[in-house]
């Protein structure tokens, strides 16, 4: 087993990515006796045109149980659960700059990412700061990025983390600087941290094409080093490209880079394009999830075949590593979803993972190595969140709240369960319905070159 496969299984799915304060100044507070911490989270994974920073985390901690990252109330609440939920101390972070990006659980190391705005246009602004912590949450360090062409880090996107050694990936969004049309458009940007020293050795956010991993609008954006070390995005984008694209680059993520020579950076292939204009906002579409397994990634959106104004159906696609084919299914056959999520409990497979429009009913389906879904679609009543589920026990962990504390829902080959703080037995749901079957999808292609 390799080092990229032991830290993936470890902490999957953490994997899951006010002026400048010095938080020397303000330390993590620790407060054993305080309860859990009220927000609301539910159906926050779903959205409509574009998706925003991920504020609700878990990763499986070294005692056994699940650590509770999640930025509510201005504030990061850290919250240590034991092994069957049950709720054993909190801390409070202050953030150190104004805009939330995202949180990533390292294996050696905890990030959090935060960000200013940058109306000024300066190249001397601080725009994101990537702070590191150890497993005990005391800041070691932190890396910066100025100027970036950026006047609002992470807006209308997301922000999700990986890292390969001794380097962490960000991939993430910012409006621009304005351009010649006076407008500020916003687009994807991609990042790399040494951890050792907190060094950034690679970032991209210029304006080019796909060949340099560029998308703009960029709606949702996700990041993957698999275990050999290669570089995985996936992106909603509006109108360069207007579809949900799939970028590999052909830099190692062991050197540190992910940019290349020249204007070809990377190969493409786009997933779903969208009807509809060039930069038009509205897509019909949401995108949902990147995963690697055995043989090959995983992915998941959904789309209502009209570039929006229409119910939208769940796809889920596989690409084969060796050979860029892959399958592409259709998973429900009654129109109407929110934004789906891939629930990895290991390279082997997981769980796809949707609700209704309403957000009450949960529909799940295992897929396996190979890409192919299970034996039928299977309902439940729990909802998603924006807490991305994690492996736990046999199955997989996430959690819920709704202006309250959380609701722990556990998934595994019985089915569902709630896990309500201080509650006792749980009850599973499953019901079966039919099989979805596949479609091919094209080999990808590199672009060419910019000129």
């Amino acid at each position: 087993m390799s080092m990229k496969q032991t830290n993936r299984l470890k902490r999957a799915g953490a994997v899951f990515c006010a002026g400048a304060l010095v938080l020397s100044l303000f330390p993590a507070t620790l407060a054993a006796g305080s309860g859990p911490a009220e927000s609301s989270n539910i159906n926050r994974q779903n959205y409509s045109r574009w998706s925003s920073p991920v504020t609700s985390y878990l990763y499986a901690n070294e005692s056994g149980g699940l650590t509770r990252v999640e930025y509510t109330g201005g504030q990061v609440v850290v919250e240590n659960y034991s092994a069957s939920f049950a709720f054993l101390d909190s801390r409070t972070i202050q953030p150190e700059l104004p805009i939330w990006g995202g949180f990533f659980a390292g294996e050696s190391y905890n990030f959090l990412v935060f960000g200013q705005s940058n109306a000024a246009e300066s190249d001397s602004t601080e725009v994101i700061r990537v702070v590191k912590y150890d497993k005990n949450w005391n800041r070691l360090g932190a890396a910066s990025l100025k100027g970036a062409r950026t006047t609002i880090p992470f807006d209308a996107g997301s922000l999700r983390c990986d890292e390969y050694g001794d380097y962490l990936y960000i991939r993430t969004c910012h409006e621009m600087y304005t351009s010649d049309d006076g407008l500020n458009h916003q687009a994807n940007l991609t990042m790399a941290v040494r951890q050792s020293d907190m060094t950034i050795t690679d970032s991209f956010y210029d304006v080019m094409n796909i060949s340099l991993g560029y998308v703009s609008h960029s709606f949702n954006q996700f990041i993957l080093v698999d275990e050999d070390g290669k570089i995985l995005a996936l992106d909603h984008g509006d109108a360069y490209p207007r579809s949900a694209v799939m970028v590999g680059y052909y830099s190692n993520a062991s050197t540190g880079k992910f940019s290349g020579s020249g204007y070809d950076w990377c190969w493409n292939m786009d997933l779903q394009t969208f009807a509809g204009s060039i930069g038009d906002n509205t897509t019909g579409a949401s995108v949902g999830g990147l995963e690697e397994t055995t043989n090959g990634y995983v992915m998941t959106f959904n789309y209502d075949g009209v570039g929006g104004g229409g119910d939208r159906y769940v796809y889920f696609q596989y690409m084969d590593k060796a050979t860029g084919k892959g399958l592409q299914y259709k998973l429900n056959n009654s129109a109407g979803s929110n934004t789906p999520v891939l629930a990895p409990t290991g390279l082997e497979g997981g769980y796809l993972l949707w609700n209704d429009k309403s957000g009450d009913t949960l529909n799940y389906v295992t897929y396996d190595a190979s890409g192919v879904p299970g034996d039928g679609v299977q309902t439940a009543a729990a909802p998603l969140s924006d807490c991305q589920p994690i492996p736990y026990g046999d199955g997989v962990v996430w959690y819920v709240t709704e202006n309250s504390v959380p609701t722990f829902y556990t998934l595994d080959a019985s089915g569902v369960a709630a896990h309500p703080l201080g509650a006792t037995e749980p009850e599973t749901t499953p019901t079966p319905s039919a099989t979805p079957s596949a479609t091919p999808t094209p080999t990808p292609t590199p672009t060419p070159s910019a000129t």
